[in-house]
């Protein structure tokens, strides 16, 4: 329990409970006041308000200067939380049916540690977006006892994981309670029991996140033990998460009484919410058939990853057990359960989420391309570039990344509007106001602070392992160049390493230092990415090397946010195309930090030339093993050639590209600019289609129109294709019982050998026909048949199902009928 707090700060409590504090500079000055070690050891003001003598909180009451930096603060979290003409509000104030967001991790800040890379760090500042914009949005995730888990390295270089034991009281949130005062419980079918889940709140700014756990009495033991750690690897412990996630998040809902306007599955593994929709549709009277269109078209599924293993496939006998008690006594659990099923015959997670949405998007533009491909089996007879997944590129929230030397620069000479409207892209012209010296001061001021933490992590970590050595000591002139991320083997994190000689005269060169900072974890069960790390820290204590490659244990969110200002490089090096977009450099542009990266992610859209460095080619064709090292010449030619020079003679130049860097990205590449996207492209259809289907007429005429097309969907057929010359073409389609209002009819023109790898140049709708017995005669006149018969042009003609309020083209269930135009 906090301590009774003395009347003047008695609102400590409410600021200490809404992570607005994490994107609040004057916030933070106010907890560093308190307690400046703890502060620096846990940034957590829950653990600081409880743990602070009373003595102290008697002092500060009567300290002037703090009590003034306290109603500061106070009076600031106030008019942020009860602000009304936010952009949301003002732009769609019909609008108040909660968004619900759902993901297995969020990143939001080093307090509370539920999180374990770039997916929970972009989730945390998804939420923190949605707070400055005023979103209707509510996040659902789960509580993790030990976390993700602390990392060490141990003096071979061998990562050893920690799992500190987290007490929820500690952390900052509140157990979520009823009207009654009661913490809210809800049941959820696992297997062939009923797991009871206790849920937490979480206040970030006007958002809550509602977190749930199952470690408490009313479990047995094995079920307690459900929410020990993020990602388990254990398949009957993950694939219970996720139930628990999904149908859990829903059974939640209800017991807040809260009917979701969208729900936002944020990767597949919430997806299991979107089976407990449709079984609870189906309940309340809707069929199979009504049940999915509703679910689907109020359903947004972001997809992260090109990496086949981060999409998650269970055995259907094993999930069929698991979800035993889900299906008791439901009738159509098949049906429910086919929605998953791959190629391979397993449940997919990523299938039942693409299945079950309507809006469907990659993290970058790249991402999104390189998802139609891979999930093309989903939609058959449809052109990958057709295929109905958009990009929507990530971002990151700009008030919690700028570190607070640049954010007092960007204050000075943009004003502080650019914190409201990160996405405006004219207020970032004012960067070319700011004096060149200036730039480079708070630049430097940046490095000398990100130095003392190397220093401070070294020296901690020699007392620990009883090392003798004292840490390397950087002058903040010298060339910093940062490499932070998963130590997963696609990211390549040796690719530097591959020729050692060269390395080290790029290193050691007297006239022109510099050093390499290497931090990241690689997964408990990732032998290979254990291996990488092992060998960085190797090479790393070679005498030539010696404190001039410096590897940091424990990569989190406070060593990031120090990070990705305090280098003058950062470094990105993964085999195209598995970065599906990446964040952290995103970060370090804003700080004026400059990228050299592989033509991958959202670096693709973010570079102009002008702005960081292309490690290679500017291409966007999948990279194998076999090039590494292509890319390790290039990345040594780029730092000698360009990056160590430009640094070191032409100081002009670096701090115009660090200028550029900075007003390309911020605007194009913040949470700000993707919340509006999400909104703008998803949420707002949905929550169009939610108000719709609400009426349970509609839902019915749409369900009787899809029954009707499924059940005449194989009586369609082009029956025949007569070209008259080449400006005209007559059709002949079959449509059984259907009428020519209920489909599509389009001539498709494109360049390519088959219909899946089709170029589309054109898709032109054919209106005109005329009804022959029982069929009917569609005909197109125009002069665009010119090129039949040439070599690569390719020529179809396809029928797709239409309905007025289907907001994609093309459904999972019914395959489009299509017939090449032979000339």
């Amino acid at each position: 329990m906090l301590k009774n707090l003395p009347e003047n700060l008695k609102n400590l409590e409410e600021l200490a409970y809404n992570l607005w504090w994490s994107w609040s500079r004057p916030a933070q000055r106010l907890w560093r006041k308190i307690d400046p070690g703890k502060w620096e050891e846990h940034r957590n003001p829950v653990k600081i308000l409880k743990e602070v003598p009373e003595e102290r909180l008697e002092e500060l009451s009567k300290d002037d200067d703090f009590v003034s930096l306290y109603e500061l603060t106070l009076e600031r979290f106030k008019d942020y939380m009860e602000k009304e003409d936010t952009w949301f509000n003002v732009n769609y104030p019909e609008w108040n049916e909660k968004i619900v967001y759902m993901c297995m991790e969020y990143g939001l800040t080093k307090a509370l540690p539920i999180y374990s890379g770039g997916l929970g760090i972009l989730a945390g500042d998804h939420l923190k977006s949605a707070s400055d914009l005023g979103l209707p949005l509510i996040a659902i995730g789960l509580l993790y006892k030990h976390g993700y888990f602390s990392q060490q390295i141990d003096k071979n270089g061998k990562q050893v994981e920690i799992f500190p034991d987290y007490n929820p009281e500690d952390l900052p949130m509140k157990p979520l309670k009823d009207e009654r005062g009661n913490q809210v419980i809800i049941e959820v079918p696992l297997g062939d029991a009923t797991v009871k889940a206790r849920a937490f709140e979480v206040r970030v700014g006007r958002v809550s996140l509602y977190l749930l756990d199952t470690d408490f009495e009313e479990n047995e033991e094995q079920h307690r033990k459900i929410c020990d750690y993020l990602y388990n690897p254990e398949p009957d412990v993950r694939l219970s998460q996720e139930i628990l996630l999904g149908i859990g998040g829903m059974k939640l809902l209800k017991a807040l009484n809260v009917r979701p306007g969208v729900i936002h599955l944020n990767e597949g593994h919430p997806a299991f919410s979107s089976l407990e929709r449709i079984k609870s549709y189906m309940e309340e009277g809707f069929s199979f058939t009504e049940a999915l269109e509703i679910v689907r078209q109020t359903t947004v599924f972001t997809t992260h990853t090109p990496v086949p293993a981060g999409h998650d496939r269970f055995p259907f006998d094993f999930l069929e057990r698991k979800l035993s008690k889900f299906f008791e006594g439901f009738g159509e659990s098949n049906t429910l359960m086919n929605l998953g099923k791959d190629e391979t015959g397993s449940f997919n997670m990523t299938y039942l989420a693409l299945r079950t949405s309507s809006f469907t998007n990659g993290v970058s533009k790249l991402h999104a391309d390189v998802s139609r491909r891979m999930f093309k089996n989903v939609w058959q007879g449809v052109p990958v570039e057709e295929i109905p997944i958009e990009g929507i590129t990530n971002g990151v929230h700009m008030r919690t990344w700028v570190h607070h030397e640049m954010r007092k620069l960007y204050d000075r000479y943009l004003g502080k509007v650019w914190r409201e409207h990160t996405d405006l892209e004219g207020i970032w012209y004012g960067i070319d106001r700011i004096p060149d010296e200036e730039v480079w001061e708070a630049h430097l001021k940046a490095k000398k602070r990100f130095i003392d933490y190397i220093r401070e992590s070294i020296e901690r970590r020699n007392k620990r392992l009883g090392i003798d050595e004292s840490a390397p000591d950087i002058d903040e002139n010298s060339l910093i160049i940062g490499f932070a991320r998963r130590f997963a083997t696609y990211k390549r994190a040796v690719l530097l390493l591959s020729d050692l000689e060269r390395l080290k005269k790029i290193l050691n060169n007297p006239e022109r230092p510099v050093y390499i900072v290497y931090a990241g974890k690689a997964h408990p069960e990732d032998d290979a990415g254990k291996e990488f790390l092992r060998r960085v820290y190797e090479v790393s204590q070679m005498p030539e090397f010696k404190n001039k490659i410096i590897v940091l244990e424990n990569y989190d969110i406070g060593m990031a946010r120090f990070m990705v200002a305090g280098v003058d490089v950062w470094l990105n090096n993964p085999r195209r195309p598995m970065e599906a977009s990446g964040t952290s450099g995103m970060k370090a542009a804003a700080n004026g930090v400059l990228n050299a990266s592989v033509y991958d992610g959202w670096w693709v859209e973010g570079y102009n030339g002008r702005n960081g460095w292309v490690i290679g080619d500017e291409s966007v064709l999948p990279e194998t093993e076999a090039d590494d090292p292509k890319d390790a010449e290039a990345l040594y030619d780029l730092l000698e050639n360009e990056i160590i020079p430009t640094y070191y003679g032409n100081r002009e130049k670096w701090i115009f590209m660090m200028k550029e860097s900075i007003k390309s990205v911020a605007p194009r590449f913040s949470t700000t600019r993707m919340l509006k996207e999400y909104t703008e492209k998803f949420y707002i259809r949905g929550l169009v289609n939610g108000e719709w289907l609400g009426k349970k007429e509609n839902a019915k005429k749409l369900g009787a129109w899809k029954e009707k097309i499924l059940h005449n969907w194989s009586r369609v057929s082009i029956e025949r294709i007569v070209l008259e010359d080449t400006k005209s073409v007559e059709i002949t389609v079959r449509l059984g019982e259907l009428t020519p209002e209920e489909v599509i009819v389009e001539l498709l023109i494109g360049r390519g050998e088959s219909m899946e790898d089709l170029e589309v140049w054109k898709a032109i709708q054919i209106r005109k026909y005329r009804k022959e017995e029982d069929t009917y005669v569609y005909t197109y006149v125009n002069g665009v048949l010119g090129h039949l018969g040439s070599p690569g042009w390719f020529y179809a003609v396809r029928v797709v199902p239409y309905h007025p309020r289907i907001p994609i083209k093309f459904l999972p269930e019914i395959p489009v009928v299509w017939r090449k135009v032979l000339g």
